[in-house]
């Protein structure tokens, strides 16, 4: 099956069972027209349907095993093989950084689209910016950026988080 298949099966069936996610990473720089060949699904869940949702895709798939890493403290990471492509979900996401610890607030505001639940754009903006080798992804959605209407008040809330001095100066130039 094609990346694009699987996404769609995955979909169906998360909505179906009325799980809170969201789709993102290169699927969503893609989506936007972005020069990336997504190669996984990064897909975040609400924290209170992570334990369903890892269940539901454990059913369609394989569950790979983890290796702990200590830049990230997300509360639910488990890596999955649906048809041949590799998924992976994430509820609770936080990220260490120098300055202390960013807990990603998934939410209704994460959304953008209805049909296909991908997340917004500015949210990926920021988590990449945390990401070590994340540096070129960053650059494509600040280019993107410049030829969009930029949500203001969404990049506002994430900024208020828990961020290193750079990315929130880097965020205050989108917002002056």
């Amino acid at each position: 099956m094609s990346i694009e298949q699987v996404l769609e099966k995955v979909v169906a069936c998360l909505q179906q069972e009325r799980i809170q996610f969201g789709i993102g990473g290169s699927l969503l720089l893609h989506h936007h027209g972005l020069p990336v060949t997504p190669l996984d699904i990064d897909l975040v869940v609400a924290l209170a349907d992570a334990e369903r949702a890892v269940q539901l895709l454990a059913d369609m798939g394989t569950v790979v095993e983890q290796d702990k890493t200590s830049l990230y403290a997300t509360e639910v990471f488990q890596e999955f093989i649906i048809e041949g492509i590799d998924l992976d979900l994430m509820s609770g996401l936080q990220v260490h950084h120098d300055e202390g610890v960013f807990v990603y607030p998934f939410d209704e505001q994460s959304i953008d689209s209805a049909k296909l639940p991908f997340m917004a754009l500015v949210d990926w903006y920021v988590i990449y910016q945390l990401i070590p080798g994340r540096e070129q992804k960053v650059a494509m959605i600040e280019q993107y950026l410049t030829k969009q209407e930029v949500d203001h008040e969404r990049l506002e809330q994430l900024r208020r988080l828990v961020l290193p001095k750079a990315i929130r100066n880097r965020i205050d130039q989108w917002l002056n």
